[in-house]
């Protein structure tokens, strides 16, 4: 399992209590939409560019949105 360190993201542009993880390679999310736990695992394509989405859902808990992500993130093959 890796270890993860998650870290607040900022409102407004975020819900208050999203968080992400900085990962080699990655990054993961978990925020909320519109009241819904999100998350979203993206990969990092380079020194300026946007980084590209690998997936993405929706979960029951906030705490099951980031397993979802972790998750994703450890079967990636990274």
């Amino acid at each position: 399992m890796i270890d993860v360190l998650w870290k607040p993201l900022p409102t407004p542009m975020w819900p208050e209590g999203s968080v992400m993880a900085d990962l080699p390679g990655l990054i993961l999310e978990a925020s909320f939409d519109q009241g819904v736990p999100t998350w979203k695992v993206q990969r990092k394509s380079g020194k300026n560019a946007l980084p590209d989405l690998v997936s993405s859902g929706t979960a029951d808990s906030f705490e099951a949105a980031k397993a979802a992500a972790l998750h994703v993130a450890e079967t990636s093959g990274d």
